[in-house]
């Protein structure tokens, strides 16, 4: 079956499973609290940029919960629905099913940024800049597509394993500061900063910042190639573990843990 079908009927049926179950998008509802949380912060603070830190730092939470929730449920969704014994026996690619019904959820989930922006000026009165549309525009783009890459390689690591909510609840903070969602990697300790890089948020938090406050390097194309190419590396990677591990239960006629 073509790839972009297969994306495509994923993506249609994460849509009707969304309709009659929005589990997952429950962050659209507890993502302004956390933009109250964090502009109250800094309203009062005297640092340049703080505003667009405040703004921006929700959304890349609420993205990054929800990338660990997929992560986490899809599979488990698909055992417990009596779909994977179905998608196994089919010989469809489970992994381009993962990746489709993942990106329907991510894009969704950008609202976050606008539900963050909207409680900035409804809530707090504040001027908020975006000097470079398009390029905030393009960078959220690249961000959904890294995010959507390393929820299908998470859920790739997450399938064998019997204690996931251990590692889903152990990917949260960490990835909060290495990927400078908050706090630019720039004010981190030196040491942080090559850990940092190698997490695409760092860089697709640092293009979000320059679109809004208008302090972009001229290399800002080669930061959005680097954020899509991280999403890139860890989309094949998924895909590879997801094809071994389905190959490998269609040998041994078995889906469940090993």
């Amino acid at each position: 079956m073509n790839a972009l079908r297969v994306i495509a009927a994923a993506f249609r049926l994460q849509l009707a499973i969304t309709r009659r179950s929005p589990g997952h998008l429950m962050i659209l509802l507890t993502s302004p609290l956390f933009s109250v949380i964090f502009l109250s912060l800094v309203m009062n603070g005297q640092r340049p940029g703080a505003l667009v830190n405040g703004v921006l730092a929700p959304g890349l939470i609420g993205l990054w919960l929800m990338s660990l929730d997929l992560a986490a449920s899809i599979i488990e969704e698909e055992r417990w629905g009596g779909r994977m014994e179905l998608l196994v026996a089919s010989l469809t690619p489970v992994s381009l099913v993962v990746f489709g019904r993942i990106g329907v959820v991510i894009l969704a989930g950008a609202l976050t940024f606008f539900e963050s922006w909207l409680v900035a000026v409804v809530g707090f009165g504040a001027d908020v800049p975006l000097e470079r549309p398009g390029v905030f525009v393009v960078s959220i783009l690249a961000t959904c597509f890294a995010m959507a890459g390393t929820a299908t390689l998470l859920a790739a690591v997450f399938i064998k394993s019997r204690a996931l909510h251990v590692f889903q609840n152990a990917l949260t903070y960490p990835f909060y500061i290495l990927g400078g969602v908050l706090v630019p990697v720039a004010l981190l300790p030196g040491w942080l900063e090559p850990v940092s890089r190698v997490v695409f948020l760092s860089w697709s938090a640092d293009l979000l910042r320059g679109s809004m406050s208008g302090d972009l390097p001229d290399a800002w194309p080669a930061w959005i190639a680097v954020t899509a190419g991280l999403g890139a590396a860890a989309l094949v990677t998924g895909f590879l573990l997801i094809n071994r591990i389905i190959d490998q239960s269609r040998e041994t006629a078995h889906v469940g843990h090993s």
